[in-house]
């Protein structure tokens, strides 16, 4: 591995950390939460998983009910 490669991997690794502890506590929020906003479970879980990052933090902000 070059001397820039790893360079660019430190610099992924809290980016990729961020990503897995969001997608892990969204979706660990989703199945034991009885109800989301929409109704929609599934659609939810699209959202978490497919849009990094963003996707977890949507959920956070908009599709938990209180």
């Amino acid at each position: 591995m070059s001397s820039d490669t790893g360079r660019f991997l430190l610099l992924l690794l809290p980016l990729i950390v961020l990503q897995l502890a969001l997608l892990a506590a969204a979706l660990w929020d989703l199945v034991h939460r009885e109800r989301v906003r929409g109704g929609n479970k599934w659609v939810w879980g699209i959202v978490i998983v497919l849009f990094n990052i963003i996707g977890p933090l949507v959920y956070f902000l908009f599709g938990r009910e209180e």
